[in-house]
């Protein structure tokens, strides 16, 4: 009959040391894609891109500014966030914050179809030539479809822009000259309405090579607390050392008047704080 070997105690420690060492290192990505993937929600803003009237069927020069928005739910989507815009801007939100972004992003379709609709009959007006109710139902459609990608309301100042230009065979770009932005709702009587992230979107358009750059002259409308439209800009304006031309405007026949009366040819150095 045989002994059975008996292990010494170093043995035994050894075997010990590395089961410990075994669920420690198990232990490790675990706890990591718990800290990574655990809850915790944050919406966002930050920088998108400047899309020129030509990409929604108007033959405008000009271009209007939409930014990213969203939720990320847990460290790991607002690490990737911040990671491809450092600048970013984050607030802890709770978990109702998609459904809430869900809603708003269908009100926004609805208030983008609204300004659309205010636009073509701006421009029609500004322009002092009606058209037919079926040309105009058919022109309505057509951008509600070609806009479709983008969301919020902030497209309707750039958009009347757009739209006097093709009516009136414009070129307000002189030529592709000047790059011109903006945003701004555009309201039934033509005003120009306040809207959201300006400092992003003043941020995007610095990054395109934007020279005019429009916001809203809503200091004595403003609704909402904090800072009016064009409060922040200005200010962004300062802090971001951008050198853009702001240009506030409170009616479209403000803005097309403003760009009517550029010098030819215009010169990008006037734009220097």
């Amino acid at each position: 009959m045989k002994e059975i070997p008996q292990m010494t105690n170093n043995e035994s420690q050894k075997s010990y040391r590395h089961w410990i060492i075994g669920i420690l290192l198990l232990l490790i990505p675990f706890t990591v894609a718990v800290y990574a993937y655990w809850p915790q929600y944050y919406s966002f803003t930050t920088t998108g891109e400047i899309v020129p009237m030509e990409e929604i069927d108007v033959n405008g020069s000009v271009n209007f500014v939409y930014v990213q928005e969203g939720v990320t739910r847990n460290r790991y989507e607002k690490y990737s966030v911040g990671l491809r815009d450092s600048e970013a801007e984050f607030t802890k939100v709770d978990s109702s914050a998609e459904d809430d972004l869900s809603t708003m992003l269908d009100f926004e379709e609805d208030r983008r179809n609204e300004t659309i609709h205010y636009a073509v009959d701006s421009a029609s007006e500004v322009i002092s030539s009606p058209i037919e109710q079926d040309r105009r139902d058919e022109r309505l459609q057509q951008l509600i479809e070609e806009t479709s990608n983008y969301y919020g309301d902030s497209i309707g100042l750039m958009l009347g822009i757009g739209l006097v230009e093709e009516a009136m065979q414009e070129d307000f770009s002189q030529d592709g000259t000047i790059v011109i932005a903006g945003t701004g709702t555009l309201e039934e009587d033509h005003t120009v309405g306040s809207v959201g992230a300006i400092r992003d979107k003043l941020r995007t358009a610095e990054a395109a090579g934007t020279d005019i750059f429009f916001v809203p002259k809503d200091k004595e409308t403003f609704m909402y607390p904090g800072l009016s439209n064009v409060e922040e800009a200005e200010l962004s304006s300062k802090e971001l050392h951008l050198k853009l031309q702001l240009v506030p405007v409170a009616t479209l026949e403000e803005a097309i008047s403003y760009l009517r009366q550029l010098p030819n040819p215009y010169i990008r150095s006037v734009n220097q704080p």
